[in-house]
């Protein structure tokens, strides 16, 4: 789906300060560019979670992309460069799936200056309880201002429990001053003996 321009591929591979290897823009891309297809052998789910870690030392690290025909694709087998782009809670790319949902092309979200990191919010799902071991198995470390810790997918707050939140912060506001007023009264009390 990319043209071909006569100037090569719009990205290149190398080390990333974020992890491991990173991919980045070898000229500046246009915001809605197609960079390139994200490639693998099609897996079902079983046999994903019948595989064994790439990496023992890091078994968390994997190279898959679910897709919405159910498969799933591991760029760890007969994979291209797109499986070296990085986590990103800011992505500057997103995965455009093909009408049928059986590829994925990375496509920039925004203009990308030469030289930047392509970046890709995995917003992993996971079917075990979010627990802050899980979060942290599958720590962030894009380091982005509304970086949320981890790569998983967080459930949204519904309106209620925002409701419920906001609740919480002003009864403890409410709270912290009723205790300020008190310590002072005793501090008055006190110096007044």
């Amino acid at each position: 789906m990319s043209k071909k321009t006569g100037l090569g591929p719009w990205h290149e591979v190398r080390r990333s300060d974020l992890h491991g290897n990173g991919v980045f823009a070898r000229r500046p891309i246009p915001k809605g560019t197609y960079i390139l297809e994200y490639e693998g052998v099609r897996i079902t789910p079983d046999e994903a979670d019948a595989q064994e870690a790439t990496n023992p030392d890091d078994p968390f690290h994997t190279f898959f992309f679910a897709i919405g025909n159910g498969m799933i694709i591991d760029g760890g087998q007969n994979g291209n460069d797109s499986r070296f782009i990085n986590h990103s809670c800011e992505p500057n790319c997103e995965g455009h799936e093909s009408d049928n949902g059986d590829k994925v092309f990375i496509v920039a979200m925004k203009d990308i200056e030469k030289g930047d990191e392509l970046l890709y919010d995995y917003a992993l799902t996971i079917d075990d309880k979010l627990t802050k071991t899980l979060k942290k198995q599958y720590a962030c470390w894009c380091g982005a201002d509304s970086c949320r810790g981890t790569m998983l997918a967080l459930p949204k707050a519904t309106k209620e429990q925002k409701e419920k939140l906001k609740q919480k912060k002003w009864i403890k506001k409410v709270i912290r001053k009723e205790i300020r007023k008190e310590f002072k009264s005793i501090k008055n009390l006190l110096r007044n003996m």
